[in-house]
């Protein structure tokens, strides 16, 4: 007749008296696809823990105040292209330490305020020779024509140079830049 082949006795991995696992070896090694996973869940688990105790909310601060101007920005803008009638303006002050940003018209006076509670931040404005920090003293008012173009320039009572447009630096844990170009386009970029 035929020979029969024999195949090696299963050896079971036992653990007080209980059968664990199976093995084909005499002695099984390694770690299952299971535990495997649940390391690395618990791997990212422990680091998101851990990286929200090192990096603080005030990180994001100037990022936030240079995404609320640009938005302000380019809604003055679209405002003014929208309402060919009305000089639009925008003016961005210090209330307390919060930023405001009034949207306005020499038609219908205030359109919208927004506020961005955001502390221990600064901004600097540019425009030609005119530089200074934008506080509740001295704001920056930025007006728009009825082709979105930039009419005129205020910082305080110093006038910018509106050929040049005008460069705002946003300062705290982090720098970040806005250009408002004479054309009225706003890029968070410095102004080239």
């Amino acid at each position: 007749m035929g020979t029969t082949k024999t195949f090696p006795e299963r050896q079971h991995l036992r653990f007080g008296g209980r059968v664990l696992a199976p093995c084909l070896k005499l002695s099984c090694t390694g770690f299952t696809i299971v535990e495997l996973i649940t390391v690395i869940m618990l791997l990212g688990i422990l680091s998101t823990v851990a990286l929200s105790r090192f990096v603080s909310p005030d990180a994001f601060a100037p990022g936030i105040v240079t995404h609320a101007v640009l938005a302000e920005a380019r809604f003055a803008q679209q405002l003014a292209v929208s309402r060919r009638d009305a000089v639009v303006s925008l003016n961005i002050d210090q209330l307390g330490t919060d930023w405001r940003f009034r949207t306005s018209t020499d038609l219908d006076g205030v359109v919208r305020t927004e506020t961005v509670a955001i502390k221990n931040t600064s901004m600097t404005a540019t425009s030609g020779a005119t530089t200074g920090a934008i506080n509740s003293s001295t704001p920056l008012v930025v007006q728009f024509d009825a082709a979105g173009d930039l009419e005129s320039i205020t910082l305080g009572v110093a006038a910018g140079d509106v050929s040049l447009g005008v460069s705002l630096a946003v300062s705290g844990d982090s720098n970040r830049n806005v250009c408002i170009y004479p054309t009225g386009y706003t890029t968070d970029a410095a102004c080239s």
